[in-house]
């Protein structure tokens, strides 16, 4: 008995884009899933072979390869503006889903220390119950 193999997807531009898409938007691998079986029925789908497919066209959550220099221009972007008293976690996630970066969280927390060490100390405070003196 054979199997048939299809291989039509590792030239699908389409679904390369929308699972980086998904990927950035901050979705778990089941959320995806469920999307791509919507989108891409004509393909089998499973955890297991989103993976494989994620790994083929190069797909990860966390980009290890990103600049500091990039980084920093979006935590400062962010902490000038509304995002100012933002923790590191929340700031990560922002920064995946509006500037398109698959940051180290660790890293945002680096250039976060590096770049605006007051704000980090209000917002230690801020969490400890103490108020809000600029």
């Amino acid at each position: 008995m054979s199997r048939i193999r299809n291989v039509d997807w590792e030239d699908d531009e389409n679904l390369a884009e929308d699972l980086k898409k998904y990927v950035l938007a901050n979705l778990r691998r089941s959320e995806v899933l469920d999307f791509v079986q919507r989108d891409y029925p004509q393909y089998a789908w499973s955890l297991g072979t989103l993976s494989r497919r994620m790994s083929y066209f190069g797909i990860k959550y966390v980009d290890y390869n990103l600049t500091v220099a990039e980084v920093e221009e979006a935590v400062c972007e962010e902490t000038d503006g509304p995002g100012q008293l933002l923790g590191y976690r929340a700031l990560q996630k922002k920064i995946r889903e509006q500037h398109q970066l698959a940051v180290p969280r660790a890293l945002v927390y680096d250039v976060l220390t590096k770049a605006n060490p007051e704000g980090l100390e209000r917002r230690r405070n801020v969490g400890r119950g103490k108020s809000l003196h600029w």
